[in-house]
């Protein structure tokens, strides 16, 4: 498993960095023919925009605040009907920045976390009472993106935005018996690349304001445990998972703002 994760991470670093040279050699490319602005590629049927004239102009070298389209966390290993199952799911949306160095480059960062526990206690008749703790909580899950804008017109910039989410969850519940804890954990990695649209809200006059909606390609794995720890024996049950995939999917679609959660961004 090591070596998978540590291959993971080196792909990624090597993808990241390959999209961050190509965006930063056709700025150079523009710089050298003495244009002021972006050189916009233009979609079929779509004129070239005027430079500087796009809400996406008006947000170059200012920062956004955000949903970063990643929430959920999966942990643990459990005997399912014919194998094992993921346990249980952790919530750790992610919130972070958005930042355009220039019309063409910008840098996504995000971190997603929770952390949680408590206890429980019954005070009955004659010292009958019973406590216990509840299934603590931790998780975070990072996200990392570089998004480069191809082109853009008053209200619409085309982007297509390579990106990887790294995360680990922890789940600790105390066992029936024996004093055992039960631990369930989680690690997931994922690397893809998406293509879409950020609407502005220029023609409301909040230009600071974008939706986005993509569709792309993502390759996930996962890898999942279960220990049973038991005060009283020294040999630990584990139960695990591993997994992968490669998949098409859809981004944060924007007319979900009627029906879910919306990744929305804010530029100050």
């Amino acid at each position: 498993m090591k070596a998978t994760l540590v291959a993971s991470v080196s792909a990624t670093a090597t993808f990241l960095v390959a999209g961050s040279a190509l965006a930063q050699a056709q700025a150079q490319a523009q710089a050298s023919t003495g244009g002021q602005a972006q050189a916009s590629m233009a979609l079929p049927g779509q004129a070239d925009a005027v430079a500087g004239a796009s809400d996406h102009d008006q947000v170059v070298g200012r920062l956004a605040v955000g949903y970063m389209g990643r929430r959920t966390l999966q942990a643990g290993a459990q005997q399912g009907a014919t194998a094992l199952d993921p346990v249980a799911s952790v919530e750790a949306p992610v919130v972070g920045i958005r930042y355009w160095i220039n019309p063409l480059l910008g840098i996504d960062a995000g971190l997603g976390f929770v952390v949680g526990g408590g206890s429980w206690d019954i005070n009955a008749p004659g010292g009958a009472g019973a406590d216990g703790d509840l299934t603590g909580a931790a998780a975070f899950l990072l996200h990392i993106g570089i998004p480069l804008s191809l082109t853009s017109a008053q209200h619409f910039s085309f982007q297509i935005v390579p990106e990887a989410n790294v995360g680990y969850a922890s789940l600790t519940t105390e066992g029936p018996t024996n004093g055992n804890d039960i631990k369930d954990t989680g690690l997931h990695f994922d690397l893809g690349a998406r293509a879409g649209a950020e609407i502005h809200f220029g023609f409301m006059g909040i230009p600071q304001l974008s939706l986005q909606g993509s569709i792309g390609v993502r390759l996930d794995y996962e890898s999942l445990k279960t220990e049973d720890e038991d005060t009283y024996d020294p040999d630990t049950l584990e139960q695990t998972i591993s997994m992968w995939q490669l998949t098409t999917d859809t981004y944060d679609n924007p007319w979900n703002i009627f029906v879910s959660n919306v990744a929305a961004l804010y530029y100050f």
